[in-house]
C-alpha cells in the first residue's frame, strides 16, 4: 500500500469530513520544495474521495508573518536600498516591485498558485492576514490570552530559557513604524494589546509605545501558537510539514498540548516530510536557491514533478538537478508509464506498488488510452535540428518512435519536443548542445586515421541500405568500431568531428537519428574517401 493511501485510510477511520491542509511563510518566490506540502495535501484529499469521504484540501499562506531578511532577488541593487526599510513589516504590508501585483505576496505567491492547476492541485487559499484582518481570528487571540500563563509553561518544557512571566502569545503591529517583530506585548484588556515597539536582532525597533485592536488586524499569534490556532479555525485533520517541525519539541509537539489544553482541539494527522535540495544545497527562498513550478512547466511534464514526489516515502531525501539528472527522472517515470499499460494479470507487490505511483502523479484521471511518449534525450537532439512539425514527425515515425500515432501522441510528442527545446537552451551541459557543420575542415579530414574513415563508410553504406531506430543504431556503431578494429570511442570521435568539428557531442544513436539520413550519408562517404 502506498503511503498516500495508509494516512487516507486512517483518517476514514477517524471518519467525518476531512480537511488537510498545507502551507508555508511568503518569504520569496515559492519553489517547487514547498510542493511537498500542497502536492503530498491534495493527493492525500483525493484518496480520502477516492474512499467515499469528503475532503477538502487547504493552503495556507503565512503572509502576515515578518519579513526577516530581503529576499532574493530584492536583495540586489537600489532594490535591496529600497526594501531594508520593510524589515520587520508583515508580508501582507510591503508594496510590490511590479505594479502588475498588488503587493509583495501576490508577487511571490501568485505564479505557484495559478501554476497549481497545471498539476492537478484542487485547494482553497487561506491568507492568514485576511484572517486577522477581517477579524476570524478575533476569538483565539483572545483565547490565548486568557490562556498565558498556561501556553507559556507548555513552551516553557522545552526552552532552555524560560520565558518571562508577563510573556504574551501575540505579536503587535507598530502603529508607527509598521513592524511587526519589533514589538513586545506588555498588557492586554478587552479587544486590545498595549506593546512598546523596541527592535528585533536585525533592524531596530521606533521606541514608540501604544495599544493596538487584535480584531481588526493589529496584532498575531505567535507561530507556535498560531498554528494550532488555526488547525482549530479550519477545522483541520491532516497536514503535512517540514521535518523541522517534527522534531522533539518542535511546534508540532508543543502544537497537539495548545490545541488541546487551549482551544480544546485534537491535533490533525502529521506527515512530516525531508527537505527538497537541489544540485546539494537546500532549496531557499530567501536565499534565491529556487527552482519554481513555472521553471518546471518550461522543461518538463507536471507529472514529473509528481512521480519526483510521490515516487519514495515522504521522509526520503530528494535531490533534484535540472541538468542531466532531469534526464534520468523522466527516463524512470517513461519506463514506469509504459509498465502501467503493458500491465500483466500476475503483477507482484512492487509492480502495484508502482502502478500506485504513476496513478498519483497523473494531473487527472489515468489515460484509458495507453500513452506512448518519445525519449526525452531523443527530443533534446532533435529539438536542436529542427523547428518543422512535419519533419519532427517524419523524422519520429521513420525511426520506429512513432507507431501509427494517434492525435494524442502526437500532441505528446510536439509538446516534449518544445520542453527538450528549453531544456537545452538552459540547462543542458554543454557537450550536448551543438551545431552542424555546413562543411567539413581539410584538418579534420587530414587527421582521420584509416580505420576511422573506413568506419564511417562502413556505416555511411549501412544507413543508405536501411532505417534504424537510435538503439539500433547506437549498437551498430560498438559493432563497427569491432569489425573495423578500433575502440568504440575512436569512432564517435571521428562522427562527431565530421559533424560538429569537435571530439564529442549527444549518444550517438540519438544524435545520428535526428539528422537527414541523406545528409550523413553524405557526409559519411564524404570523410571517408
Amino acid at each position: 500500500m502506498h503511503w498516500i493511501d495508509a494516512v487516507a485510510n486512517e483518517l476514514v477511520k477517524r471518519g467525518g469530513r476531512q480537511v488537510i491542509a498545507s502551507g508555508i511563510s511568503i518569504s520569496g518566490h515559492v519553489h517547487i520544495g514547498h510542493s511537498n506540502d500542497v502536492f503530498i495535501a491534495d493527493a492525500v484529499r483525493r484518496a480520502v474521495g477516492e474512499l467515499g469521504l469528503e475532503a477538502e484540501s487547504v493552503w495556507c499562506a503565512d503572509d502576515y508573518d515578518p519579513m526577516r531578511r530581503i529576499p532574493w532577488p530584492l536583495n540586489e541593487g537600489e532594490l535591496a536600498e529600497r526594501y531594508k526599510q520593510y524589515l520587520g513589516f508583515p508580508y501582507a504590508n510591503i508594496p510590490s516591485p511590479d505594479p502588475n501585483y498588488r503587493d509583495f505576496v501576490d508577487y511571490f505567491s501568485r505564479p505557484f498558485i495559478e501554476s497549481l492547476k497545471h498539476f492537478g492541485i484542487e485547494v482553497r487559499i487561506h491568507s492568514g492576514a485576511k484572517a486577522y484582518r477581517d477579524g476570524r481570528m478575533a476569538d483565539l487571540i483572545k483565547r490565548s490570552l486568557e490562556n498565558s500563563e498556561t501556553i507559556r509553561s507548555i513552551l516553557n518544557q522545552y526552552r532552555d530559557k524560560p520565558l518571562p512571566d508577563n510573556w504574551l502569545p501575540v505579536d503587535v503591529v507598530c502603529e508607527n513604524c509598521g513592524r511587526i517583530s519589533t514589538t513586545r506585548a506588555i498588557s492586554w484588556h478587552g479587544d486590545f494589546v498595549s506593546y512598546r515597539c523596541e527592535g528585533a536582532d536585525y533592524v531596530a525597533g521606533c521606541g514608540h509605545e501604544g495599544e493596538a485592536d487584535y480584531t481588526s488586524g493589529g496584532a498575531k499569534l505567535t507561530w507556535r501558537v498560531e498554528w494550532p490556532a488555526r488547525w482549530k479555525l479550519l477545522g483541520v485533520t491532516c497536514e503535512p510539514f517540514g521535518k523541522d517541525h517534527a522534531v522533539r519539541g518542535g511546534s508540532y509537539d508543543t502544537g497537539k498540548l495548545i490545541a488541546r489544553k487551549v482551544f480544546d482541539y485534537e491535533a490533525p494527522y502529521p506527515i512530516p516530510y525531508e527537505w527538497v535540495s537541489m544540485k546539494g544545497k537546500k532549496l531557499s527562498s530567501s536565499k534565491g536557491v529556487v527552482f519554481t513550478l513555472k521553471q518546471w512547466l518550461e522543461i518538463a511534464e507536471p507529472e514529473i514533478l509528481r512521480y519526483f514526489i510521490f515516487r519514495s516515502k515522504p521522509m526520503k531525501a530528494k535531490v533534484f538537478d535540472p541538468g542531466l539528472p532531469l534526464l534520468d527522472l523522466i527516463d524512470e517515470y517513461d519506463l514506469v508509464e509504459r509498465a502501467y499499460y503493458d500491465k500483466t494479470d500476475e503483477a507482484g507487490k512492487r509492480e502495484e506498488q508502482q502502478r500506485r505511483i504513476y496513478e498519483l502523479s497523473q494531473v487527472g484521471r489515468v489515460s484509458e488510452t495507453p500513452i506512448r511518449r518519445i525519449s526525452y534525450r531523443f527530443a533534446a537532439v532533435l529539438a536542436q535540428v529542427t523547428n518543422d512539425e512535419e519533419k519532427i514527425i517524419k523524422v519520429l515515425i521513420s525511426r520506429g518512435m512513432l507507431v501509427n500515432p494517434g492525435e494524442l501522441e502526437i500532441k505528446l510528442a510536439l509538446r516534449r519536443l518544445e520542453l527538450a527545446r528549453n531544456w537545452v537552451m538552459n540547462y543542458a551541459p554543454e557537450h550536448l548542445r551543438f551545431k552542424i557543420l555546413e562543411q567539413v575542415p581539410a584538418e579534420i579530414l587530414a587527421a582521420l586515421t584509416p580505420k576511422q574513415k573506413q568506419a564511417l563508410g562502413q556505416l555511411a553504406d549501412d544507413l543508405a541500405g536501411r532505417e534504424f531506430t537510435p538503439v539500433e543504431l547506437h549498437n551498430h556503431v560498438y559493432a563497427v568500431a569491432e569489425m573495423t578494429g578500433q575502440k568504440p570511442n575512436e569512432l564517435f570521435q571521428a562522427i562527431y568531428r565530421v559533424l560538429l568539428g569537435r571530439d564529442s557531442g549527444p549518444r550517438v544513436g540519438n544524435f545520428i537519428s535526428a539528422l537527414d539520413r541523406e545528409f550523413v550519408v553524405s557526409r559519411f562517404r564524404e570523410a571517408s574517401l
